[in-house]
């Protein structure tokens, strides 16, 4: 029986630096869908030259939303959702397609995604224990929730995969020190809007459990300098998303930020 038709789905803005690399290792699909919010990169010329139908969107309404929207426009009956730093490599399209093959009743596959930090996979720390489910049946998958925890939810049963899914999750420093900063915003304001408090003490407490569970009691200290830069940049986000939380509730209200 021949494999059932497989869609690509992505979300992009001035993605052009990954872009390539993550549509090439999926160019196995039958189409790909991809939704951007305002690029000012190569990254719409790089989505054409791939075959890619694009959607332009003038807002950002958060992570959730925007991949639904994509999500929306698919015509096959399996999905396969990447976000535009992550790749696959040969184990795991073979694994992939082997499974749809003969998926019976299973709604979603999950696998294990190997990140990288600063040009390093790291295989310990929080980073070590992270799977994700990309490949899902499109009528019993959906995004929901808030404007930044995107993992697709899936109705009915959802099988392990063993090869890795390939994300280059920060590129520098410089880029580790912007996620911190654009990821706690958007977190404060998240949690504001839902009415959490946090105090001074909270906020330093989240900081250092962050740091502590990654470097000491996942591991983190395997993955050598890069291992730590990772925990103490998650332990900064971490203290950084209360600290923000805080100043909001004392301060004044506020709405997510739109992407940059």
């Amino acid at each position: 029986m021949p494999r059932p038709a497989l869609s690509l789905i992505i979300i992009t803005k001035d993605n052009a630096r990954t872009l390539k690399r993550c549509l090439d290792s999926a160019a196995f699909v039958d189409e790909k869908i991809l939704v951007d919010s305002g690029s000012k990169d190569e990254t719409l010329a790089i989505a054409r030259e791939a075959g890619c139908r694009i959607t332009e969107t003038a807002d950002f309404p958060g992570f959730p939303a925007q991949k639904q929207r994509a999500l929306a426009q698919v015509t096959t009956p399996w999905v396969l959702a990447l976000d535009a730093d992550e790749w696959i490599e040969a184990p795991l399209r073979e694994e992939m397609l082997a499974a749809l093959e003969a998926p019976g009743e299973t709604a979603g596959f999950e696998m294990p995604r190997h990140s990288s930090f600063c040009g390093r996979l790291l295989r310990h720390g929080d980073w070590g224990r992270d799977r994700v489910v990309r490949l899902v049946r499109r009528d019993k998958a959906h995004y929901g929730g808030g404007w930044i925890h995107d993992r697709i939810q899936v109705d009915g049963p959802v099988v392990q995969l063993a090869s890795p899914l390939l994300h280059e999750a920060v590129f520098d420093l410089e880029h580790a020190l912007w996620r911190m900063n654009y990821y706690s915003t958007m977190t404060a304001a998240e949690r504001h809007k839902t009415g959490r408090k946090v105090s001074l003490a909270g906020a330093l407490g989240h900081g250092f459990w962050t740091f502590f569970r990654s470097y000491v009691l996942r591991g983190g200290f395997r993955d050598g300098p890069e291992g730590f830069f990772q925990a103490a940049t998650a332990g900064e986000g971490s203290f950084y998303r209360y600290a923000k939380l805080m100043l909001l509730n004392r301060h004044g209200t506020g709405g997510p930020p739109q992407e940059s």
